[in-house]
C-alpha cells in the first residue's frame, strides 16, 4: 500500500482511542492520539518524496537527515520520532513494511535541553549500582524496573510490558514494548534485564482478574495489580538514588540534584543498547 494511503488508513482507524492511550483516570493521554501526528508524518513524507526514497525502504539514517534538516530541539525531535514510530509500528502491523526507521537513540536527549542536568556515564553506572543494592519484598521486582529504565525505556513503556508480551529466545530476550500512539514494537532487551527477569519471574505477585501467571502485567503491586507509571517509578528511582548516594567508593561521581525517570532513560545507557528485533 502506498505509504500516504496507509496514513489516512490508520488515521481514520485511530479516530476512537483505543484503551491503551488512556491513562489511569481514563482520560485520553495528552498527545497521544495518531491524529496529531499527521503533519509530522506526512512532513516525513514530502522528505521522502523530494528524494526519491520510498517510504517502505526508508533507514534510520534517512530519519536522522530529516530530523537534522528540520533544526529542531530536542523536544521537537522526540515528537516527530514517536509519530514516525507510531505510524511505522501501524505499517508494521499491516504488513507493509518489516522495519520501523524511527529508532529510540534518535529522539535526542532531555538533558541536552538548557537547565537540565546532564547524567553522564559514571552517573548511570553509579545509579545500577544503587539499584543492585536494593532489599525486601519488592527488590527483584524495582530492580528489574530500574534496569528496564536504564535500558532506555520510559516508564509508561515499563508498566505496560506483559508476561505474555516476554519471548525467550535461544540467545535472547525480545518484549513487546508499547508505543505511544497506540501498538507496540518488539525489541532486543540486554543479557542484564533477561537475567533480571528470570530472577522475577519466581516472586512475581499474580491475582486474578488483574493479572495471571502467564498473562497480565509483567510488573505488579504486593496485590497483583498494575503499577502506577505515574508514581511507581519515582518512587523507585528514589530509593536507588539513596542507595547510590552513600556509595562508599571515594572515586564515585557526585549526583546531580534533579534526577527524573526520564532523564535516566535518555541518558548514555550502562547497558548494550535497545535494537528492534
Amino acid at each position: 500500500m502506498d505509504a500516504r494511503t496507509a496514513l489516512d488508513a490508520w488515521i481514520d482507524e485511530d479516530e476512537t482511542p483505543h484503551l491503551d492511550q488512556r491513562g489511569s483516570s481514563g482520560k485520553l493521554l495528552s498527545g497521544s492520539s495518531p491524529t496529531g501526528y499527521r503533519d509530522d508524518v506526512t512532513s516525513w513524507l514530502d522528505f521522502l518524496d523530494r528524494n526519491k526514497i520510498g517510504a517502505w525502504r526508508a533507514t534510520p539514517a534517512h530519519v536522522e537527515t530529516w530530523l537534522d534538516s528540520t533544526g529542531s530541539g530536542v523536544r521537537s525531535r522526540a515528537r516527530y520520532v514517536s509519530a514516525l514510530g507510531s505510524f511505522y509500528a501501524y505499517a508494521m502491523r499491516q504488513g507493509h513494511t518489516r522495519a520501523n526507521p524511527a529508532v529510540t537513540r534518535l529522539r535526542g536527549r532531555p538533558q541536552d535541553e538548557p537547565g537540565l542536568p546532564r547524567l553522564e556515564p559514571g552517573h548511570m553506572h553509579l545509579i545500577r549500582w544503587g539499584a543492585d543494592q536494593l532489599t525486601g519484598a519488592s527488590a527483584e521486582r524495582d530492580r528489574l524496573f530500574l534496569y528496564l529504565m536504564l535500558s532506555g525505556l520510559r516508564s509508561r513503556q515499563i508498566t505496560e510490558l506483559q508476561v505474555n508480551g516476554l519471548h525467550f529466545e535461544q540467545h535472547r530476550l525480545t518484549a513487546d514494548v508499547w508505543q505511544k500512539g497506540g501498538g507496540t514494537r518488539l525489541m532486543a532487551l540486554p543479557d542484564e534485564i533477561r537475567t533480571a527477569v528470570r530472577a522475577y519471574l519466581p516472586v512475581r505477585v499474580w491475582r486474578p482478574p488483574a493479572s495471571g501467571e502467564e498473562t497480565g502485567p509483567l510488573l505488579t503491586t504486593y496485590r497483583g495489580n498494575r503499577l502506577d507509571p505515574g508514581m511507581s517509578p519515582r518512587t523507585i528511582l528514589r530509593t536507588a538514588l539513596a542507595y547510590a548516594a552513600a556509595c562508599p567508593d571515594p572515586d564515585a561521581p557526585a549526583l546531580p540534584a534533579t534526577i527524573t525517570p526520564d532523564i535516566v532513560a535518555h541518558s548514555p545507557s550502562p547497558f548494550a543498547p535497545l535494537e528492534n528485533a
